[in-house]
This record gives C-alpha cells, structure tokens and sequence, in this order.
C-alpha cells in the first residue's frame, strides 16, 4: 500500500495531541519527545512530514542524509504483548518498508524514542534496538526547596544572587522577542569563548548544536502560544538576562523544553530553574529532557539528583 506524506504544520498539532491522548501506553511515557513542541521547534532543521496508517499517526523528519522517524507510530497499543497479528506490527513494517525504499538501503532508516514499554515487543519482531540518551527526571519539590548538602551549592548560587541584584521574572511575550534572540547571541559566544583547557568530550559537537538550535529558538519564541508553552522572562538590573519555556507532558509531568542565562550573572541559572519549577508545582514531576550525550551538559543535569533516567531507545531493521 503506497504511504503519501503530508507536511506538518502547526494545524497538526490537534491531531498529534489526539494520537497522544489515545495510546493505550501514554500514562506510561515520560519521554519529553511524546509531546509535539520538542519536534515542531526544529522545523526549520528539518522537514517534517506525516501520515495515517489504519489510524496510527506516524511521523517522519526528512534531512540530508535520509528520512527517518523521530517517534514510532502512536495509536491504540491496547494490543501490546498480543499475538503476531498486532496492527502495530504491520503498520512498522510498513514505515520501514517506505524508509528503506527512500533511503536505498543506508544506515539512516530508523525509529527513534522508543519507550521501554514498546522494547521487548519490537525486539521480539526482529528489529534491533539501541540505547539513546536518557531523559532526566526530577521530583518538583526536590527542585524548589533545594534541600540539605546535595543541593547545597544550586541553594548557595540563588542565595547570592538574590542578594546581588535587582530582579523581575514575568511571563514571556511577543514583544520580548528581539531582546531574547539577542541574548541567545551573547549566550552563544560566551560557550564559545569558554577556554580551550575547560571543554571536555565531544565539544566540537556541542558548538555545532548550539548554532543549530538558533531556529528552535526563533521558532519558539516566535511561535509560544500557538504551541502552548508557558515562558517567562528574567530582568536583571534593569536588562534582560534569562528566558525559559516548558510545557505539560502529562498530568503528572511538565517538561523544560529549553533555558537561556547569561553566563556571567552568577546564579542566575540556579534561581531561573527553581523559580520557573516553582510555578508548576502542581506537577510532581518536571523532565529536563536528555543531555545529547554531551558530558558537561550531563554533569549539570545529575547534579540535580534525578530520580529517574528515562530509558528511551532507537529501532532498526536488524
């Protein structure tokens, strides 16, 4: 059966929530990437397209090298654990079938973030699966009263810069737009000029996604409430410093899709962090999403003491 594809757009995102909603499997996702804003954001990275398969919404992103899936298809999945006949095994089959065609064979045909409720079954039909970088996940509360001696430099950091400084923290708007882009710039070019003797492993890559992710955050700030993301903005002293954006995951789960401080205001990410977490206390989680296998930035997120890595997977024909 041919598969045509429709390019995504922000009008998608109703039928992405439903696909979402439905899935027999969805109050056992945390993964940050079962939420349409961590894909739509990097629109501009790549191209997006998507389509129907007997009522499953499957997903791809077209770059360079390939077509690939950044989510497995999501539909009703009350059939996990059954017999050959799952309707999720043949539409898989399918999706694959279609990449392999377009890709002619290369190693770029893939599934990425694969729940490790769906692992044993995909596994189970033959498809190899790879770890990939786990989400972070934290307890609200842990994060917000930054508690006892294994948060006692994040409490001294706010602490400090409490003290320090002049501070108004607000939603974000529209009209804050040029003023944050702009600290997005500064931000770049102070990791880049961090010192050669202070970058670890695999900074080459971390310089590379930090140009990257200029269109994400153009697109978010840009497009915030048509994707329903809550952001607020930091003044320090009069000037703006720091921006952040998030969303609710879940009922349980809301997610910080991405955060911005100025690199010489010491603290300022500290308190940014805490404050914004406070705001949505009514989820007792909050996910971070992962590291992207950069160890700095790896260090950062354990040392808020996560209760959980998310496990999260890629599939491939074997």
């Amino acid at each position: 059966m041919p598969i045509h594809l429709s390019p995504l757009t922000i009008k998608d995102q109703a039928r992405f929530n439903q696909a979402l909603a439905s899935t027999g499997i969805g109050g056992e996702i945390s993964l940050s990437t079962w939420s349409f804003p961590p894909h739509y954001i990097w629109k501009d990275l790549f191209t997006f397209y998507w389509t129907d398969i007997d009522g499953w919404l499957c997903l791809f992103a077209e770059y360079s090298d390939g077509i690939f899936m950044p989510l497995p298809p999501v539909g009703p999945c009350s059939d996990i654990g059954s017999s050959s006949g799952s309707p999720l095994k043949s539409v898989l089959s399918q999706v694959m079938a279609y990449m392999e065609i377009r890709n002619r064979g290369s190693h770029v045909t893939r599934i990425e973030n694969i729940p490790v409720a769906l692992k044993d079954e995909l596994q189970g039909w033959g498809y190899t699966l790879t770890p990939k970088d786990s989400d972070y996940l934290y307890r609200t509360a842990d994060l917000i009263h930054l508690k006892g001696n294994p948060y006692k430099s994040q409490r001294a950091a706010c602490n400090r810069f409490i003290r320090a400084h002049r501070i108004r923290i607000a939603p974000y708007q529209s009209t804050d737009r040029e003023e944050c882009l702009a600290l997005f710039h500064r931000w770049v070019h102070q990791k880049e000029n961090i010192p050669i003797s202070r970058l670890g492993p695999n900074e080459d890559v971390a310089r590379m996604m930090l140009r990257d992710s200029a269109n994400a955050h153009r697109v978010t700030l840009q497009e915030h409430r048509e994707l329903g993301l809550a952001g607020r903005i930091v003044w320090v002293d009069g000037a703006v410093k720091a921006y952040t954006f998030g969303f609710p995951q879940s009922s349980e789960v809301f997610c910080v899709l991405l955060e911005i401080a100025d690199r010489s205001v010491y603290g300022l990410a500290q308190y940014l962090f805490r404050e914004f977490c406070r705001e949505f206390q009514a989820y007792p989680l909050i996910n971070t999403m992962d590291d992207s296998g950069l160890p700095a930035l790896a260090r950062t997120k354990l040392a808020y003491h996560p209760c959980q890595l998310v496990p999260n997977y890629i599939a491939q024909p074997s």
